[in-house]
């Protein structure tokens, strides 16, 4: 299928039983699904299974699936919730690669190190944080959704969100002071 068919159409084609336009949806979003999961868990092994569990989830309750908000908002909330299921099960997180699509600054050792120590000091930072708050920073900075999309997958307020942005950038502020 064409990149040009819309979200909406492969959903309606998808309750219509065509599994290949269900395939397409999982291409196209798949990624999103494990990028998010990723950055809330922290462990490889444990985003691929809820990215796994939240599409099949999504394939089973696609027929509840209401098309007032998008596809990607729907397997935004459902990614979220298996995965605050996962956190709340395994309190253990091992490292996270928040930042690993940041690029090496140069070819000097100590230039990659600095980075990578970096690096380590914000994940563990971010991993810290408590899960309404990891969700709202990770969702807000590193998939760059709005606070309104944030409120509606995490079935929250704008208000809340911000407070839980707040609360976030503020406890990373003084976490990471040393990195200024």
């Amino acid at each position: 299928m064409g990149t040009d068919i819309d979200d909406a159409y492969l959903v309606q084609r998808a309750r219509e039983g065509y599994v290949d336009a269900y395939a397409e949806l999982v291409d196209r979003h798949g990624q999103l699904a494990y990028r998010v999961a990723l950055r809330l868990l922290g462990n490889h092994h444990d985003a691929e299974d809820v990215a796994q569990e939240a599409l099949v989830t999504a394939w089973q309750q696609l027929p509840r699936f209401k098309a007032n908000s998008r596809f990607t908002t729907w397997l935004y909330q459902i990614v979220t919730r298996k995965t605050l299921n996962r956190i709340t099960r395994t309190r253990a997180t091992e490292s996270l690669d928040l930042l690993g699509d940041i690029p090496d600054t140069g070819d000097e050792p100590g230039q990659r190190t600095e980075r990578d120590l970096t690096v380590d000091a914000v994940t563990a930072a971010v991993a810290a944080l408590p899960p309404p708050q990891r969700i709202a920073i990770v969702l807000r900075h590193f998939e760059g959704l709005s606070n309104a999309e944030i409120a509606r997958i995490t079935t929250s307020t704008i208000p809340a969100v911000r407070s839980h942005l707040f609360r976030g950038r503020r406890t990373l502020s003084q976490t990471l002071e040393q990195w200024r």
